[in-house]
């Protein structure tokens, strides 16, 4: 999995928005509120991001090592490193044992979120994993 520095900061012109960009891929570019929704929705920007060169047939830049983008800092901004998540690799059928009251609930959180059950129990397992 790549791992790509990238600054948050709060540029004067966002507001409350947080900002987190990419010094080694121009254009790809994350928001949020929080520091938890700005950090989630730049692994997905830069995952989308990489995924959009594989497509394209074009091999993305390599990441740089952190120390390279110092001198280019925003102000007040933190350097981080991000990791992209792999692309999806195809389904795979599984056989689990749950409880049949649990499966019910399961299929009644699944059925109001809009999800299958095996993608409501994929997502539920995506964030037990994330911590």
């Amino acid at each position: 999995m790549a791992r790509y520095p990238a600054w948050l900061h709060r540029p004067v012109d966002a507001g409350d928005e947080l900002v987190v960009s990419f010094p080694d891929l121009p254009g790809c570019l994350a928001t949020g509120e929080t520091e938890e929704e700005a950090l989630t929705q730049a692994e997905a920007a830069l995952t989308l991001h990489l995924e959009g060169f594989t497509q394209d047939g074009i091999a993305p830049p390599p990441p740089q090592a952190l120390g390279a983008h110092l001198s280019s800092a925003p102000a007040q901004a933190a350097l981080l490193l991000i990791t992209a998540r792999p692309p999806k690799a195809p389904a795979v059928r599984v056989n689990i044992t749950v409880d049949k009251n649990l499966l019910v609930d399961i299929d009644a959180a699944a059925a109001d979120s809009g999800h299958t059950r095996s993608g409501f129990l994929a997502e539920a397992a995506r964030r037990m994993m994330r911590g």
